[in-house]
C-alpha cells in the first residue's frame, strides 16, 4: 500500500473506524503529539487552462496533526473539523512509514474499507446511469 492509497482510505473512512484502526496499528507504542490536532484554513489553488496561470478558488476548513511513534513521524491534513480523525490518520501514517508489525494486520482492514468504498461508488454510478435522459429535436431527424 502506498501513501496515496492510505490517504484516500483515511479521507473516506469514518472517524470511529479510523480511531479503532489507529489504536490497533500503534498498539503498545507511545504516541507523541508534536502538533495538533488543530483546525486550520487551507487555500484551494487551481490552474487556469488557457494561460496556465494560478488562482485561488477560496478557503477550506481542515484539521491537521503531526505525531511521532518510535522515532517515526506521521502527519495528516483532513478536510473538515474532525480533530480525532486527523489524529488517527496521522497515527496510521506513522505506522505505515515505520512499517510497524501491528500495521500489517491493520493494512488488511484498510484495504477492505477501500474495496467497500469502490463497491459503493460503482453502485452509485450505476444508479446515476439509470437516470440518463436522451434528448432529440426535430432538427435531428431526417425528413
Amino acid at each position: 500500500m502506498d501513501k496515496l492509497t492510505l490517504s484516500r482510505i483515511c479521507a473516506f473512512a469514518g472517524s470511529a473506524q479510523l480511531e479503532s484502526l489507529a489504536e490497533k496499528a500503534a498498539a503498545g507504542l507511545e504516541i507523541i503529539l508534536l502538533k495538533g490536532p488543530e483546525k486550520t484554513m487551507v487555500f484551494l489553488q487551481s490552474r487556469e487552462p488557457v494561460r496556465s496561470s494560478r488562482f485561488y478558488l477560496g478557503e477550506l476548513l481542515a484539521a491537521h496533526c503531526l505525531v511521532e511513534i518510535a522515532g517515526v513521524r506521521g502527519a495528516a491534513v483532513m478536510m473538515g473539523d474532525d480533530l480525532e480523525k486527523a489524529r488517527a490518520a496521522a497515527i496510521l501514517d506513522a505506522a505505515h512509514t515505520g512499517n510497524f508489525p501491528c500495521f500489517v494486520r491493520v493494512k488488511e482492514e484498510l484495504l477492505r474499507l477501500e474495496e467497500q468504498r469502490k463497491k459503493e461508488l460503482a453502485e452509485e454510478a450505476a444508479e446515476i446511469r439509470n437516470t440518463r435522459v436522451s434528448f432529440q429535436s426535430l432538427e435531428d431527424r431526417e425528413l
